[in-house]
């Protein structure tokens, strides 16, 4: 190449200097309406999928009703994200210490 073909160097005084713009213009461009911070939000619910859940063995639904207290306790002593795999192992400990095999 040649050198008139080349730019220069940017100064100071060039647009190419102002970093604040640069990061404007590298910043992601976020849509603030409801409509989609709701999309977001659905498709970061749906990284929870059948593929992800048959991998660790838990592909079946259970659902039960717990009073208000035992809503509470969990939700002050269980880490969130780990409710279902402590009430697995609750399950499971009160099973055991009915007599039942789990293992069978």
């Amino acid at each position: 190449m040649t050198k008139e073909h080349m730019k220069p160097d940017p100064t100071p005084e060039d647009d190419e200097w102002d970093f604040a713009k640069a990061r404007a213009k590298l910043a992601p461009k976020l849509d603030t309406r409801t409509a989609a911070r709701k999309a977001r939000k659905r498709m970061l619910a749906a990284a929870v999928d059948g593929r992800s859940l048959r991998a660790t063995g838990r592909n079946q639904h259970l659902n039960f009703k717990a009073s208000q207290r035992i809503r509470d306790l969990i939700a002050k002593h269980v880490p969130k994200g780990q409710v279902s795999l402590w009430l697995e192992g609750a399950i499971l400990a009160k099973l055991r210490s009915e007599g039942i095999d789990t293992d069978a």
